[in-house]
């Protein structure tokens, strides 16, 4: 870089500084912020295509009740002078995706430093478990950040592993995205789709494969193997509460503690090896039906009727959205038993019928064999399913009409999506 390029550089972070700390000596002198009413809220996330769906979900939801949204994409995290922008005194609050902002600077200041001396609350929102992505953080504290979550249960473990004096609150998921979207549900179009039954689920897990999940647990030293692998065990078929509980009941009979990141990489290890191993038997009875399965990783499947795609263009997520709207079900698996997976709700809204886990969450919502068809991991349900909607296209129309006539239901369609502007107020 050249020496004049550098004073330019120097210069822009001195003046974003002293604009910084000018913010915070006046911030006093100018009396309350501005109302919701007259305010607008801010995304920021990076160019991914996950997280402009996310995006656009949020500001699909916010148009909807009046509420002027703004996003301002950076190629990845690092120093953005624009994102000073983001911080303007009408600001309501700015959204994340995950730790995004969390690395992210002003001149020398770290954004949250930098939102803090203005007064803008900064709210990320964790779309894994909190286990995985809690230890990416490292400049967010429960003073300048807020967070938000997909799961109660994820929340819960955040407030209870991670950062007990937190100010945070949960969506019910990421939402339903315009592409996903059709008009009405005939009889007729429905019966004409190629595919029977969709079923988008990856194989590798932020931690990896299985088999870095096994050489994981390898590692670990042999007296709390043990209890991983009955937490695991425990935890398999469990579709009813936080799968932390049985890591917990495990360590207590083995008499041993964790605590810190070491309790977060041991769940780690039991919630992944729970995750992979459920998609993988989903993989197994589903190969067994002319069904199209969508994922990252091909399965160990062998004389295969489903059709398998590991296709990135395939399988990425504005493609999958779309080609839902030539589907007649759609299947989805959850990483938290009180997750309501956007895979259901852009199914919902493409007039799918929805296969979903026998989980609290869904028989709420759901009814089986009426507006959709609930799934275990101990018996015949799946196969079950799959047989409905592969073998009986007529049955399979019924559900999916009901179905879909619950996709603009507030619990459906933006569920929890208000915690957003009451978490910026808090």
């Amino acid at each position: 870089m050249s020496m004049r390029a550098t004073a330019r550089r120097l210069g822009s972070r001195v003046a974003d500084d002293i604009a910084l700390s000018f913010d915070a000596l006046t911030r006093p002198l100018r009396g309350p912020r501005p109302g919701l009413r007259t305010g607008h809220f801010q995304i920021c996330h990076t160019r991914h295509e996950h997280d402009r769906v996310y995006a656009e979900n949020v500001g699909e939801y916010f148009r909807q009740i009046g509420v002027a949204c703004k996003v301002f994409e950076f190629e990845a995290p690092g120093r953005w002078p624009g994102l000073r922008r983001c911080l303007t005194a009408d600001t309501i609050g700015v959204l994340g995706i995950n730790a995004e902002l969390d690395h992210c600077w002003i001149g020398s200041k770290d954004f949250l430093t930098g939102a803090a001396l203005r007064g803008v609350p900064v709210i990320h929102w964790i779309l894994d478990h909190p286990s995985a992505r809690w230890q990416q953080f490292t400049h967010a504290t429960a003073a300048n950040s807020r967070f938000l979550f997909v799961s109660d249960f994820a929340a819960d473990y955040f407030r209870r592993y991670c950062l007990p004096s937190a100010r945070l609150a949960a969506t019910a998921s990421v939402g339903a995205n315009w592409r996903s979207r059709i008009p009405t549900l005939s009889r007729e179009e429905f019966l004409t789709r190629q595919t029977t039954c969709l079923i988008p689920l990856g194989l590798k897990r932020i931690g990896g494969t299985i088999a870095d999940v096994r050489e994981r647990l390898a590692r670990v030293d042999p007296g709390l193997q043990i209890a991983l692998r009955e937490a695991i065990e425990r935890a398999r078929h469990d579709l009813e509460g936080p799968l932390e509980a049985h890591l917990v009941a495990a360590l207590a009979r083995s008499g041993r503690e964790l605590h810190g990141s070491e309790f977060h990489r041991c769940f780690q290890i039991v919630d992944d090896t729970v995750q992979i191993e459920r998609r993988s038997q989903i993989f197994a009875v589903a190969a067994r039906f002319p069904v199209a399965i969508q994922t990252d990783v091909a399965p160990p499947v062998s004389n295969s009727v489903a059709r398998i795609s590991t296709d990135a263009q395939t399988i990425s997520m504005t493609a999958t959205t779309e080609r839902m709207k030539s589907c007649r079900a759609v299947l989805s698996a959850n990483y938290a038993n009180d997750l309501f997976h956007d895979r259901t709700q852009n199914g919902l809204n493409a007039g799918c019928a929805a296969i979903v886990e026998d989980t609290p969450v869904h028989r709420r919502l759901f009814t089986h064999g009426k507006n959709a068809l609930l799934f275990r991991y101990h018996d015949d349900s799946l196969a079950e399913c799959l047989d409905l909607v592969c073998d009986h296209p007529q049955r399979a129309y019924e559900i999916a009409q009901a179905g879909f006539a619950l996709r603009d239901d507030p619990a459906v369609r933006f569920g929890g999506f208000d915690n957003i502007l009451k978490l910026a107020r808090a």
